[in-house]
């Protein structure tokens, strides 16, 4: 059977960058299922897309669909017809669902009793006419983060529709969508080549658009960005700040990318680094540079155009919109210093947290106290407890004072980076400072953790501090629904105490937090504790069942007592190595005899005269001297060697006690043991 290549493009007005990112994602799964629905085969499925149209290129399109011919078993025949031997409305349902008619069902008995069956058989129809229904429903189902309607037309979509392309090969597809028809002719560049194309069929679609200045590649387009980014600071003698993220932005936004070079003022680097590349990247979707030998930010930024036959024009357009910006951000930074950390931290009284939970001010109360206890039980790894108590209750105390700033309000992502940039100018220490700026991270999963002490005991706090609170008051996750983030702040404390500078005892520190709340604040502290550590032992679930079997997760979670989680993390891979060893099995075998025979038995003082020579004996001798060192191995957390002697050193006492003594005891049950 011959095959079709099939192209089917919706031109729209200018989608935003996410609209476009979304659409183009979902759309090669949409028609994946739609084809496999219709029963017609095909090969790859390509989507492409630019600010201005949508795609699908679609390889090898059968010629028509497969044949149907199949039995579709329906409801039980006592349901499916009357006392007359009719059809009831279940069977006339099912018969109206396959298409047939009454005469055309019968029966088939089964295990579970008589079953009404419909043959149904159906020739493929032709592809063209199966895909000039397909496509306007494909079309329907794009998804979008808000839609729009226009005209008098009851459709829906990101934005409204110009014109649409559907060929099977050279051939136009007939049908409307949105009140438009279908045709060859799709839009070139909307600047270097305003006007309409001939596509003349579906394989030469790409080299059309691009002979037009239209690259409809994404990926074409993001490779072509990055590599001129590159040149560009090549030329410049400078460093690109590579920004992936950007680029993909960048590339969603354009029809063909062109990279232009601008600059600004020396004056603006007295700017923090961070401002001016927030207001470069966050307002303007600017590219920043570094001088590769002073490492410091260059006046000069890259921008990428979707035209730019005029460069220096665009340069210099560019330029006076950033120097604009950069102006406001030295108003701000200005504004912002004519009050200090301190004055701004004493206004957190008056911005509400959570309505339940009380003002920031009262939080970042909670944090100092909270900090500063964290940092004291884990005063074994301080060579100065005293004075990082007190940095660490100056850093917890000014962590949330930022927030208040104009520089903050404008730019959100600059929490924390900013207070570092004023603690530091008014003079505060510079763990201080660090500490303020680090005790958000990690703010994602691929961010990294505060790389020390101080930072940690207030990243900790913030996110202990939040979930209590909210487990207090019965705010939970709920489906996607998480809108304190609470999920990602339990991983950050799971993340810091695997990797981070810091341990943290989970019950110890929930329980600390919680009294730090006003009495009658949460719901009785037993309902609330217990709630926020099953949360974390469902996201250690999560964590470690990427790589761990769940019946390993669950052995050592059921033995985890809510303390050390690196304890956690350290019992797992012992075990999980350990597991792997060929001494396994028979551990196991002998802990599980060991165990099912004590299971009912009150631990208790060993009264040696009534041992017995031989097995009994040689048991308790070899855990004597083992039980020690196996205490010593454990609280140093060396869990793979305590197994490793355990299945050098117990397995043989073990199993020749039971081979021995279990025995005996069996054939004489009146025989006491004390």
């Amino acid at each position: 059977m011959s095959s079709h290549s099939l192209l089917f493009e919706i031109g729209v007005e200018e989608l935003p960058a996410s609209f476009l990112e979304g659409a183009l994602a979902a759309l090669p799964g949409l028609a994946t299922d739609m084809l496999n629905e219709a029963r017609l085969e095909h090969k790859d499925i390509k989507a492409y897309g630019t600010p201005r149209l949508l795609a699908l290129l679609i390889d090898d399109v059968a010629q028509k669909q497969r044949d149907l011919d199949e039995e579709v078993q329906g409801p039980p025949s006592r349901i499916a017809f009357d006392d007359n031997g009719k059809l009831s409305k279940a069977g006339q349902k099912f018969a109206e669902k396959l298409g047939v008619s009454a005469e055309q069902l019968g029966t088939i008995d089964t295990e579970k009793g008589s079953y009404v069956v419909a043959k149904r058989k159906e020739r493929g129809k032709d592809a063209k006419v199966v895909l000039s229904e397909l496509l306007p429903r494909l079309a329907s189902r794009i998804p979008f983060p808000k839609t729009m309607r226009w005209g008098q037309g009851d459709i829906a979509f990101g934005r409204p529709i110009h014109w649409l392309v559907a060929l099977l090969d050279e051939q136009v597809l007939d049908f409307n969508f949105a009140k438009t028809s279908t045709g060859r002719k799709s839009r070139g560049h909307r600047f270097l080549y305003p006007k309409e194309i001939e596509v003349k069929e579906a394989a030469a679609y790409l080299e059309t658009l691009r002979t037009a200045k239209v690259i409809a590649d994404t990926e074409e387009r993001r490779a072509l960005i990055e590599q001129q980014l590159k040149e560009a600071a090549k030329t410049l003698g400078e460093e690109l700040l590579y920004d992936p993220t950007l680029i993909g932005e960048c590339a969603d936004l354009v029809e063909q990318p062109q990279v232009v070079v601008g600059s600004f003022e020396e004056v603006f680097l007295g700017l923090p680094e961070e401002v001016i590349i927030a207001v470069m990247r966050g307002h303007q979707r600017y590219f920043a540079l570094r001088n590769p030998k002073t490492k410091k930010l260059s006046q000069h930024f890259l921008t990428v155009a979707n035209t730019a036959e005029d460069k220096e024009s665009v340069s210099k357009g560019n330029g006076r919109v950033i120097r604009a910006r950069l102006q406001d951000a030295f108003f701000f930074v200005n504004e912002d210093q004519k009050h200090n950390l301190k004055e701004r931290s004493a206004q957190l009284d008056g911005v509400v947290f959570q309505s339940k939970l009380g003002s920031l001010g009262e939080k970042a109360r909670r944090l100092r106290a909270l900090s500063v206890e964290l940092l004291k039980q884990n005063s074994k790894d301080l060579t100065n407890e005293r004075e990082m108590s007190e940095l660490c209750a100056s850093a917890a105390s000014l962590c949330k004072a930022d927030l208040l700033s104009l520089m903050v309000g404008e730019f959100p992502e600059l929490q924390g980076i900013m207070g570092r940039h004023y603690a530091l100018k008014e003079g505060y220490d510079p763990k201080v400072a660090k500490a303020i700026q680090d005790h958000y991270l990690p703010k994602g999963a691929k961010d990294s953790v505060p790389d020390d002490v101080l930072s940690a005991a207030i990243a900790y706090a913030d996110r202990l501090d939040t979930l209590v609170g909210c487990f207090g008051i019965g705010i939970t996750p709920s489906g996607s629904a998480d809108p304190f983030a609470l999920r990602r702040a339990a991983l950050g404390v799971i993340r810091m105490a695997f990797d981070g500078p810091m341990d943290l005892h989970l019950a110890d520190a929930l329980r600390t937090s919680y009294e730090l709340y006003a009495d009658g604040a949460l719901k009785d502290s037993g309902i609330c504790l217990n709630s926020v550590h099953n949360f974390f032992c469902s996201r250690l679930r999560s964590l470690f069942a990427e790589k761990y079997p769940g019946d390993l997760i669950e052995a050592c979670l059921s033995a985890w007592d809510g303390g050390s989680l690196r304890d956690v993390k350290a019992r797992m891979q012992a075990l999980a190595e350990f597991r792997t060893m060929p001494e396994f099995e028979s551990l196991a075998v002998a802990f599980k005899r060991a165990a099912n025979i004590t299971k009912d038995i009150k631990a208790g003082k060993v009264n040696v005269e009534l041992l017995q020579d031989g097995a009994e004996r040689e048991l308790y001798e070899v855990l004597n001297k083992f039980l020690p060192r196996m205490q010593s191995a454990l609280e140093k957390r060396n869990y793979a060697e305590a197994l490793s002697m355990a299945a050098s050193e117990l397995r043989k006492p073990i199993d020749r006690f039971f081979e021995e003594v279990l025995s005996w005891s069996m054939m004489w049950p009146s025989r006491k043991t004390d």
